[in-house]
């Protein structure tokens, strides 16, 4: 062997040594990424997370076999509808590693931003080399699908890599993907210099790595701080929102981007102070079911619209007696909500591209002889109080009509009457809102007319509608003179808020999406009603959050939820085959996981779940209760929230 093959040899010898070694010393993969990562995943050991999720009381109860098909048929949906460039699904990230994963979208300026996937495959080679012949032989099978060998030169050292170039049928697109399989670690990436880059900082490259970013740091030093196990969390996410959202959005084709970047919309009104979020989630830790733990990092003290989330902590708040011993699910939100809308006007102007648009709207409703003659800040919003609060519940309809949401927002002692006179002013003549009575107070429900019939009432005799702008005013959205002309977007009415109704009564403001709901709980409830304070499974909740040191000082958000009302229902939804149509919040969002690219809605249903046994036989004893919190910190937010298993 001459000098120069010994050279090379002795190269490739220490790279793979290198890598051995490091893995030995359990080296961690978010040494790995760069620090221009901007969404990053983690699962620290493939096989502890499973064991973790396989303590869980719902797991013990969905791995009955009476529940294989169920199981089954999700898996499938859920590989159908799985967002894959990498050629991975989802038995993949349980069969090839060992140890750790992590992956992440890393977009380095001046280049195309891509996916990155690495794996600790340590004893598992067989596994990895059945994975890299299955995706060959996938490929090549397919119309235009390419495999070949390239070599990928770091350095002085040159490794093998194994490139797919395959068309994918559910979105059209053709995706090429660069494998290289070390002896102790998988690298899977969209990009060839992504793949370079990484066995760079393998080999001892001198590239700032993710776990170097102050932000990151930050995020899960406050996570660790919070755990009472020093064990590594099973799970670790982390994004840069706007970064991100900046980089996915350059993947998108130029002729299906519309308008302005909404991320660099917020960058520019000072939410480019948010420099990370991030957190950990641990199954069957520390005494919880399930245990996450959210950071939101601020490090500088908010700036222009940013100073919009006024959340400020609270030792008081508590659920309204409105919220039922057997409620679903509350939250409470503390809020300075004269704070927020003074700082949102430059926002709604920079999203419309409009200068002065925010203000001539409030100038309009309140100066214009034919308006409504409403000040907005102080007839509404300076009379609001702090406490924001909102209820969920189900009841016997709760399949076909969805969730009942009931939310409230505090006024100010004394100033009812003004904020329900505001509110008739506004909308008395809007063919859109409907006077209601209800136990002879007064709320607006939003039914919103025809197009044609619109055009003939929009209107009040010899005034305008709500929200008109007096001559010569500029409206919103539209551009002032020589100003470029924003593009018109077609209206939108969500099932969310169609047929909500609104007003003022008992010194709050209440939004509802039922009337008979907003009548019995506000109006027809008895003084002795046993609310969510009297519920024995609440009082144990409370206990733990007592527990919190985290909360000692108050908190400026608090949750709780009973679990089992809202996964009876979606439960039920399945047995009867329409989680496809289904309207809970649960329904909506396993469409929203489960429906392919490119398909319409509603999904076809792929499971006959007939044969689900009932729910209160089967699972229902494994289901406890749900507490979160959020408190604020000099640098951000952080909140957590956790599981607890039913009573033995």
């Amino acid at each position: 062997m001459n000098k120069q093959k010994l050279r090379v040899f002795l190269s490739v010898v220490c790279f793979f040594l290198t890598t051995s070694a490091l893995y030995a010393q359990q080296f961690k993969l978010d040494r790995c990424f760069p620090q221009s990562t901007q969404i990053y995943f983690s699962i620290d050991n493939v096989k502890n997370l499973g064991d973790h999720w396989s303590a869980t009381k719902l797991h013990e109860a969905l791995a009955s076999p009476q529940f294989q098909e169920f199981r089954d048929s999700l898996r499938q949906q859920i590989e159908e509808a799985w967002p894959n460039r990498l050629g991975l699904n989802l038995e993949d990230f349980t069969a090839l590693p060992s140890g750790e994963i992590a992956g992440g979208l890393i977009a380095i300026p001046g280049k195309k931003p891509g996916f990155a996937v690495m794996m600790n495959v340590a004893g598992n080679a067989s596994e990895v080399n059945d994975f890299l012949v299955r995706l060959i032989r996938q490929t090549t099978s397919k119309q235009n699908g390419e495999a070949t060998k390239e070599r990928i030169v770091v350095g002085r050292q040159s490794v093998e890599a194994t490139v797919l170039t395959f068309p994918n049928s559910k979105t059209g697109l053709v995706t090429t993907a660069w494998y290289v399989a070390l002896p102790q670690l998988l690298i899977a990436t969209d990009q060839k210099y992504l793949a370079e880059l990484l066995l760079a900082k393998l080999a001892g490259g001198k590239e700032p790595a993710l776990d170097e970013r102050p932000e990151y740091k930050a995020v899960f030093a406050r996570c660790a701080q919070d755990a009472k196990s020093k064990a590594a969390p099973q799970i670790r996410v982390f994004a840069s929102p706007l970064l991100a959202g900046e980089a996915i959005r350059s993947l998108v084709p130029t002729e299906d981007l519309k308008g302005k970047s909404p991320f660099a919309v917020l960058s520019s009104q000072g939410f480019d102070g948010i420099k990370g979020v991030g957190g950990t989630i641990d199954f069957t830790t520390d005494n919880y079911e399930c245990v996450y733990r959210l950071k939101v990092y601020i490090p500088e003290a908010p700036t222009k619209a940013l100073r919009a989330l006024s959340f400020t902590n609270s030792d008081v708040l508590e659920p309204p007696k409105w919220v039922g011993k057997n409620a679903a699910r509350y939250t409470l939100v503390n809020l300075n909500a004269l704070t927020t809308f003074n700082n949102l006007g430059p926002l709604f102007d920079a999203f419309i591209e409009t200068d002065g648009a925010w203000n001539d709207v409030l100038d309009s409703l309140e100066n214009d002889k034919l308006g409504p003659q409403v000040n907005v800040r102080s007839d509404l919003i300076a009379n609001f109080g702090r406490q924001i609060s909102s209820t969920n519940e189900f009841d016997q309809d709760a399949v076909a009509d969805g969730e009942k949401f009931l939310f409230s927002f505090n006024i100010v002692e004394g100033k009812e009457e003004i904020v329900s006179d505001a509110l008739t002013r506004m909308f008395e003549s809007d063919p859109d809102f409907q006077k209601v009575q209800i136990s002879g107070n007064v709320f607006w429900q939003y039914a919103p007319q025809k197009q044609n019939e619109k055009a003939s009432s929009t209107t009040r005799p010899g005034g305008v509608r709500p929200g008109a702008v007096r001559p010569g005013a500029v409206r919103p959205g539209a551009a002032r003179p020589g100003a470029p002309q924003p593009k018109a977007e077609p209206g939108v009415e969500t099932e969310l808020i169609k047929g909500a109704v609104f007003g003022v009564a008992n010194g709050a403001f209440y939004v509802s999406n039922d009337v008979k709901q907003l009548q019995n709980k506000v109006f027809n409830l008895p003084a002795d009603a046993p609310s969510v304070l009297d519920s024995p499974e609440h009082k144990r909740a409370m206990q733990y959050l007592a527990q919190e040191p985290a909360a000692a000082n108050g908190v400026f958000a608090r949750g709780y939820s009973r679990n089992i009302d809202g996964l009876r229902e979606n439960y039920e939804l399945f047995r009867q085959g329409k989680i496809p149509t289904g309207k809970t919040l649960g329904a909506r969002l396993l469409n929203v996981i489960l429906t392919p690219p490119g398909q319409k809605t509603p999904r076809e249903i792929k499971f006959d779940g007939s044969a689900l046994p009932p729910f209160d036989s089967s699972i229902a004893d494994t289901i406890g209760f749900s507490v979160f919190f959020g408190v604020v910190e000099d640098d951000g937010l952080f909140c957590k929230g956790f599981s607890i298993g039913p009573e033995k």
